[in-house]
């Protein structure tokens, strides 16, 4: 007799059908580059200028000829070449010329020679160390040559690029326009922060963190605040936000129990293409389609809809977006400080601590891994994905983790 999970598609089944339902907005929109971070470029780029423009110095020091060189020979300064020199001078043979970083090479010039091995006297300078042909110096086009590509279409723009464009003059650049993404929090239970609470309420808080984590890929977020627990309400809601994003995201309503209205709604206005993960936190996640929007619904439990949005979320929006090609969280081994046992049959985001001891990752999970803990998130720096077949896990086994962040405290903080 088949399991219960076997009817759930897996995280990787899970996002191979979103993404082959899910198309890029064809829309673009031309800005300055002081407003294109985290953008997607709609067109590939191509250099308009060499950089450098000319070959030029390293490093300072002095502009010589190779061939004119001997261990002993002192050679008479003959010019100094400033960086910022509009004009290319001559380098008169048997002499050298003094240079600065950035300065154009002289004419008759093929090395720089660093001012560390040159020793000044009153006829001029010579040198501790004879260089190679060609020694410090910057070849003209050596980083970019005029009609490379420097940008491809479908990149996500950081300051790396940014600082790219600009040093070859580039002032604008063409990208997708911005995602419009839909919150929604349904629930009779929920209060928005800042109110009192009532009887039997709760405050609602994944809009905020989801905005968060959304803010990172440079969205516009519509919010449509807290929808109570009716058809009629819902089905304006979502009729709405199918006329104005391209993603609704909801988080709630998405499970079995009798107020849970969200999914036969999208099913009535337009359909469910498939209903839970077999990831733990996150099993009841919904995705569809009511006309142009792409519907995500996410579970209500805080460390669900945080890990839910993060691991199939995320890609959705990449490739509305135009990315190139979808990215996946970085992945690391690491051991474990203790072994532990779990069901297995789904794909498992423990809230875990990494750290660095005696040159390895190690990783030790949080004692208390409910769906409903949001501080496990808090407290962690890292989740420890546990494979869905596995139960059993030993001491000192590898694993693999995925950290939160690029930067991590590397003492053990347990």
């Amino acid at each position: 007799m088949p399991s219960a999970t076997s009817k759930w598609l897996s995280l990787e089944d899970a996002l191979q059908h979103t993404l082959a339902l899910t198309h890029t907005v064809d829309e673009s929109e031309t800005i300055p580059l002081s407003e294109a971070l985290m953008r997607i470029a709609a067109n590939d780029v191509i250099a308009p200028v060499n950089v450098p423009p000319w070959t030029n110095s390293a490093m300072d020091g002095y502009a010589v000829c190779v061939s004119d060189l001997t261990h002993n020979d002192m050679l008479p300064v003959s010019t100094t070449v400033l960086a910022g020199t509009q004009d290319i001078v001559s380098l008169p043979p048997g002499t050298a010329a003094r240079i600065m970083t950035g300065a154009p090479l002289p004419k008759g010039a093929d090395t720089v020679i660093m001012q560390e091995n040159a020793i000044t006297g009153e006829h001029g300078v010579k040198f501790t160390d004879v260089p190679s042909k060609g020694e410090n110096t910057r070849a003209r086009g050596n980083d970019i040559t005029k009609g490379d590509c420097i940008l491809t279409k479908g990149t996500r723009l950081s300051p790396a690029h940014l600082m790219l464009l600009a040093s070859q003059g580039i002032t604008t650049v063409s990208v997708y326009r911005k995602i419009k993404v839909g919150l929604m929090a349904t629930g009779d239970e929920l209060c928005q922060p800042g109110h009192p609470l009532q009887a039997g309420q709760i405050y609602e808080s994944n809009s905020t963190g989801i905005s968060a984590l959304l803010a990172e890929l440079g969205v516009e977020i519509i919010h449509y605040g807290i929808v109570k627990d009716d058809i009629d309400t819902l089905t304006r809601t979502i009729t709405e936000a199918s006329s104005q994003t391209d993603l609704l995201l909801t988080t709630g309503g998405v499970s079995v129990g009798d107020a849970d209205h969200v999914k036969p709604v999208i099913d009535t206005l337009g359909t469910v293409d498939f209903w839970k993960v077999a990831i733990k936190p996150g099993k009841p996640f919904a995705f569809g389609r009511v006309g142009n929007m792409v519907f995500c619904g996410v579970p209500g439990n805080p460390v669900s809809a945080y890990v839910t949005t993060q691991m199939l979320v995320t890609p959705v929006i990449e490739r509305l977006q135009g990315l190139g090609q979808t990215t996946s969280p970085l992945r690391i081994q690491a051991r474990l400080t203790t072994s532990l046992k779990r069901r297995p049959g789904r794909t498992d985001f423990q809230r875990a601590i990494m750290f660095a001891q005696d040159g390895q990752w190690r990783v030790t999970p949080l004692p208390n891994q409910s769906s409903g803990v949001m501080s496990s998130v808090t407290q962690a720096n890292c989740y420890l994905e546990l494979p869905a077949e596995q139960s059993c896990f030993d001491a000192e086994q590898w694993v693999t983790v995925i950290p939160f962040a690029l930067r991590i405290n590397l003492e053990n903080t347990q």
